[in-house]
């Protein structure tokens, strides 16, 4: 088993600021193909990076999907274990993902005036 190393900066982003935000405006087809450039290793702390923040979870799990096992768990440890078999089995991951729906149900909003 391999063990974590893990990246001490939790905060600090892998890449540059833009090939982010370009990362983010892209459908996961050109994200694969964007990430692919990089490094496996980089790759990896890109997909864990991304996957820790909730609002980026999804783009996360699309760079894992294309991440060795072993780079998320020297990134991540048991963690990274966790991402590799999510990403591999994304649509099963996505569906029960409920971070994106509501959490209570919503009050219908109307605009006659009280």
């Amino acid at each position: 088993m391999l063990r974590a190393s893990g990246s001490i900066d939790i905060e600090g982003c892998p890449v540059a600021e833009e090939f982010l935000n370009t990362l983010l405006s892209l459908t996961p087809m050109d994200v694969t193909e964007q990430t692919n450039a990089l490094p496996d290793e980089q790759r990896g702390r890109l997909a864990v990076y991304c996957y820790r923040r909730s609002h980026l979870r999804r783009l996360g799990l699309t760079i894992a999907s294309q991440c060795s096992r072993r780079s998320l768990v020297e990134e991540a440890g048991h963690a990274g274990e966790l991402i590799h078999f999510q990403a591999k089995n994304m649509a099963a991951t996505l569906a029960s993902d409920t971070y994106m729906s509501a959490r209570f149900p919503k009050r219908q909003v109307s605009l006659h005036k009280i």
